[in-house]
């Protein structure tokens, strides 16, 4: 199976498409390959691949069950061996062929009666497999298109590129985050990541990491054993000469209770001691790790993204003072915050944890978060309820407007505005801002007429939305719908100068093993957007087969995993099982 393109970025005059576990660079000029990029495979992976039956090393095929001793030169099987009778005692072959004739006419006697049961849990367990694949769930780029961060669904490394502006990537760094990241942005300077995870944290680490010499090693060793023997010495000081202090002990308390929780408190004491930890201790650790924590949601998080705080009246005038950075986040369940954001080379001295407005009034989750170019101002977020909303996010988190997405969706699928049947649920997958970013300050000169331009892509619509920021930042008109040729369903878009390059998949599972890879050039004019000639160039045949590991994926857990998995986030969603 041929995997589709998934995610776009521009770095200059160079367009970076990931396709899989790769990632391939295009000219803008002449739309030709240049390189491919690939993860560097780790150690054991091969191993874990063999154990799990995934894939042939060698060959790329699928390993069957049958086929799983060949995982070891000699050795027996170590997964999904079933043992079918307990060991009754019995050694050597004897008891051995005993045992496999009871197996035998077991068998015989009672078929499978569960052949669906046993489908269902086949499935189940290649999804599972699949969900832990090396294949690209996050990629970003600076401003300047020297560097990209990539993240990969089957670990929880986040990975800087470095990009020569000429198509060939080098990998700077891998670095390791505590839980999975879902969403990247870089603050305004883009010397700061900051990460998302499912688990509602952010967290700012940078970009480019600095590579400790071997003098200043041995210094922190020095400074972390002298630090030690102080703490040591300054125990044995203070258990000498410090008066004693009352304090419960097991001659004070009587009930079983009371002594529990005594006992547990002087064997995590004890356990400290012997650690050489203590909150304190623990607390400077984390403030001095590579990556620190800036703020937390209590539920999952979904798109983070940078701003700058604009007084009412303040955008379109010429002000030399600095303006408030922040930092933008949605979760799961329907809530934008808006906090304090990054200030200075560190993030140790920003108060992240200030919250300075919420942005309340979707009724499913927020998937998406754009800044208009035009109108930095203003904050469009979507999601799953099938509304669009504009913000004046800074310092009220006031709803200036909202525009209808369901509507236009039910019309590109065929649903009648007075049918009776039921509106299609939308699940945005995409919004872009569009058009070249304009000087702010400048703003003044026409009246602040803007002319930014939203783009939207909902899951499983072969359709693009556009639409255009009022000049007062009111609200959103819709200004076109793009039907796709051929039912393609749009994945992700970049904007290459004047155009737009949108990288498509299939319709449908069943034509999804014929119909191309490919990325479509958009063309914007007088009367709209509309589909040009294929600009760039077809894989080479190499590529189209290096990765094995993604050609034998399953095209339904792709989709769902990979290419159309926002759908999922919603809580009432019947389709996950």
């Amino acid at each position: 199976m041929t995997v589709p393109f998934h995610r776009l970025k521009v770095c200059g005059d160079i367009l970076v498409a990931a396709r899989g576990a790769s990632i391939h660079t295009f000219d803008v000029a002449d739309g030709s390959h240049i390189a491919a990029w690939r993860v560097p495979p780790s150690e054991g992976e091969s191993e874990k691949k063999c154990e799990a039956g995934m894939v042939d090393e060698n060959t790329g095929d699928k390993v069957d069950e049958i086929a799983e001793a060949e995982c070891a030169d000699g050795a027996p099987p170590t997964k999904r061996r079933k043992v079918d009778e307990p060991d009754n005692g019995t050694n050597g072959d004897a008891g051995q062929a005993q045992n496999g004739a009871n197996s035998r006419a077991k068998h015989a006697k009672k078929p499978k009666a569960k052949p669906a049961a046993d489908a269902v849990k086949s499935q189940k367990v290649v999804a599972l497999r699949t969900a832990d694949l090396p294949v690209v769930s996050i990629l970003e780029a600076t401003d300047d298109g020297r560097h990209l961060v990539v993240m990969m669904g089957h670990d929880k490394t986040l990975r800087v590129l470095a990009h020569d502006l000429e198509g060939h990537l080098t990998q700077l760094s891998a670095r390791v985050m505590p839980k999975r990241p879902c969403a990247v942005a870089f603050t305004t300077d883009y010397q700061t990541i900051l990460s998302g995870d499912k688990f509602g944290d952010v967290y700012a680490l940078p970009l480019i990491e600095v590579e400790k010499t071997e003098a200043e090693k041995l210094a922190e060793q020095e400074e972390v054993i002298r630090k030690a023997e102080e703490e040591k010495v300054k125990h044995d000081r203070e258990a000498v000469v410090a008066p004693r202090r009352l304090e419960a002990n097991q001659f004070t308390v009587h009930t079983k209770g009371n002594r529990q929780a005594l006992e547990n408190q002087r064997r995590q004491k004890e356990r400290l001691l012997q650690q050489g930890l203590d909150q304190q201790k623990r607390d400077a650790e984390n403030s001095n790790s590579e990556y620190q924590l800036l703020l937390g949601h209590v539920s999952m998080l979904t798109a983070v993204a940078v701003a700058e705080g604009y007084a009412e009246g303040e955008l379109g005038q010429r002000s030399k003072k600095a303006r408030r950075p922040l930092i933008l986040t949605a979760d799961r369940d329907e809530h934008i915050r808006v906090t304090r954001g990054v200030v200075g080379a560190t993030a140790a001295a920003s108060q992240t944890h200030v919250i300075e407005a919420f942005c309340l009034g979707h009724t499913s989750f927020v998937s998406r978060l754009c800044i208009p170019t035009s109108r930095p101002d203003r904050l469009v977020s979507g999601g799953g309820d099938g509304e669009l909303r504009v913000w004046n996010f800074w310092p009220e988190g006031r709803l200036v407007g909202t525009a209808d997405l369901a509507s236009l969706v039910a019309k590109v699928e065929g649903v009648s505005e007075g049918g009776t049947a039921a509106a299609p649920k939308v699940a945005l997958s995409g919004l872009y801002a569009l058009g070249p970013l304009r000087d702010v300050d400048a703003m003044a000169d026409d009246d602040g007429a803007a002319d930014a331009d939203i783009a939207a892509i909902c899951e499983r619509v072969p359709a693009l939305f556009f639409f255009r920021v009022t000049p007062d930042g009111s609200t959103l008109v819709h200004t076109q719908t793009l039907r796709l040729p051929g039912g393609q369903v749009p994945l992700d878009a970049a904007e290459v100068g004047s155009k737009l390059v949108v990288a498509t998949t299939a319709a449908s599972e069943e034509a999804d093993m014929s119909a191309p890879s490919g990325l479509l050039t958009l063309t914007c004019s007088k009367e709209g957007w509309s589909v040009s000639e294929a600009l760039f160039a077809s894989l080479p045949a190499a590529s189209e087969v290096d990765d094995a590991v993604t050609a034998t994926l399953d095209r339904a857990v792709l989709r769902r995993l990979l290419l159309h998995s926002n759908e999922s986030l919603r809580k009432d969603n019947e389709s996950e099982e």
